[in-house]
């Protein structure tokens, strides 16, 4: 067995005490609901959102909920099935792991799913800072894969999320989920205030010369959280006109789009 962690780049010890996300053997789920405003082919959706993040972005909304791993009640078996039942009775058509980071938890998530009758279509929404070989092992068990493609270059990746190959690794994944089946995956992109020439061009341009048949998701949404309160261009909110441009943008250039 290797002596790091293999659930992402950071590849951190595994006889460390923590690693950086401070995953452990008991899973976490700080919040579940069902929500209805999710892109059309997976709405209404089943969201679960589980404590514990191997990035650490200034403007995340979910804040010490979503990093601190210790958050939220145990993902156990009897905690999940009931939680199903409750989601079907309420018209949901899937379930979707979400965060933090759903990737961490990555061998306990595949084992309680191939131990779940019944279960329904699966949305695995990511941050895709993880390894090509990760899709594979999720492949059987997935149905629908999100990505959150935050920044267009590794310099704002490593002011606003700490890590410095963000964009090399994430693209990496996504080319990896595109090859096997383009309809399996979405790629969202939120618009960040004063990185609409740094980030969401150098995005679409990427999406639309590499991924053209994924389904992109603009995201015009943002509120500043966090440490983004305190920066001087995220502490502002988006510029209507940026949020229009970018809409047209993404409409001229991109074949599918939520």
């Amino acid at each position: 067995m290797s002596k790091h962690c293999l659930n992402c780049p950071r590849s951190c010890e595994r006889d460390a005490a923590t690693g950086f996300c401070g995953a452990a053997e008991v899973v976490r789920c700080f919040r579940h609901r069902i929500e209805y405003g999710e892109e059309t082919a997976i709405s209404p959706s089943h969201l679960f959102y589980l404590s514990g993040c191997n990035l650490r972005c200034d403007f995340c909304i979910g804040e010490q909920s979503a990093i601190h791993p210790k958050t939220g009640h145990p993902l156990s078996r009897d905690f999940f099935e009931q939680a199903l039942a409750w989601g079907r009775s309420r018209g949901a058509g899937n379930i979707q792991w979400v965060g933090g980071e759903p990737g961490i938890h990555l061998a306990f998530l595949i084992e309680l799913m191939n131990a779940t009758p019944s279960l329904p279509p699966v949305v695995w929404k990511s941050n895709f800072y993880f390894w090509p070989e990760t899709f594979e092992l999720l492949r059987p068990c997935v149905d629908v894969f999100v990505a959150d493609l935050k920044f267009g270059n590794n310099a704002c990746a490593a002011a606003h999320c700490g890590v410095n190959d963000y964009l090399d690794v994430v693209c990496r994944a996504l080319l990896k989920v595109y090859r096997h089946d383009p309809r399996r995956l979405i790629v969202r992109h939120l618009l960040l205030p004063g990185h609409f020439h740094c980030c969401f061009l150098p995005v679409v341009d990427w999406f639309a010369r590499n991924i053209p048949e994924a389904l992109f998701s603009l995201r015009d949404g943002y509120v500043p959280a966090g440490k983004a309160k305190s920066d001087p261009c995220l502490r502002h909110w988006l510029d209507a006109e940026d949020a229009a441009n970018a809409k047209k943008i993404v409409a001229e250039r991109c074949r599918r789009v939520a």
